[in-house]
């Protein structure tokens, strides 16, 4: 059982070990890309931020108005009371308490929402800045990628040429070789020549001090004008 439970970890790990290498290999492609949806999140905010400003603009004027209808229906329950007129001033200021009521609410909504107006706008100025330096990470992390591929391209050809300048020279050497060879038969036939043509010997008696052919006839002579002389 534990045979098996190590090989069905292994074949889970095999699985995942492409998936491993295809992220690594593919590491700025992702990085860019997340750095893409970043900046689409930042839009979203943005115009989550502008919803919620018009809204607090929009409850704000309404509040006002609220404001200034509450005023005037505060001098009107006024004017009744003057007339004594009870149940007229009753029933205004019915409504007075329903405006300030709802305007309470909306006051409170107002707040709510300065509070996620404040809250949207650290966030998006915490993102943008943290989005800046990503920007120039991923500017930096391609210029190093260019680099590397640069200094590799760089030692490949300085791999080939320093394999070209060893070939260059293997074939110089082989040629001298054979030049070297060429010059040593170029003697050896010479040499062969010369001692067939008797040239070798007659050196080889010179360099010894033994009289060549000529002196032997120089004696022969000699030798004749002896006997004649007789």
């Amino acid at each position: 059982m534990s045979l098996w439970t190590k090989l069905n970890t292994l074949f889970r790990a095999s699985a995942e070990e492409p998936l491993h290498h295809l992220v690594d290999a593919n590491s700025i492609r992702i990085f860019e890309q997340e750095i893409r949806d970043g900046q689409k999140a930042i839009q979203q905010a943005k115009l989550q931020l502008a919803t919620v400003m018009a809204e607090k603009k929009q409850l704000q004027r309404h509040n006002q108005a609220l404001q200034e209808n509450i005023g005037n229906k505060e001098r009107q329950a006024c004017a009744a009371l003057d007339q004594e007129a009870q149940t007229l001033a009753r029933d205004v200021a019915e409504l007075i308490a329903e405006d300030e009521h709802l305007l309470q609410q909306q006051t409170q909504q107002v707040a709510q929402l300065e509070k996620q107006e404040a809250h949207l706008k650290r966030q998006l100025r915490t993102a943008a800045t943290s989005m800046q330096k990503y920007q120039r990470e991923l500017t930096l992390a391609k210029a190093n990628r260019s680099a590397q591929q640069a200094v590799g391209n760089l030692n490949g050809h300085s791999r080939g040429l320093s394999a070209c300048m060893q070939e260059m020279a293997s074939s110089l050497d082989k040629i001298k070789g054979q030049q070297t060879r060429a010059a040593e038969m170029d003697d050896a036939l010479r040499e062969i020549d010369a001692e067939l043509n008797g040239e070798q010997l007659d050196a080889r008696l010179k360099q010894a001090g033994i009289a060549s052919s000529e002196h032997d006839a120089d004696k022969v002579l000699e030798r004749l004008r002896k006997q004649r002389a007789a």
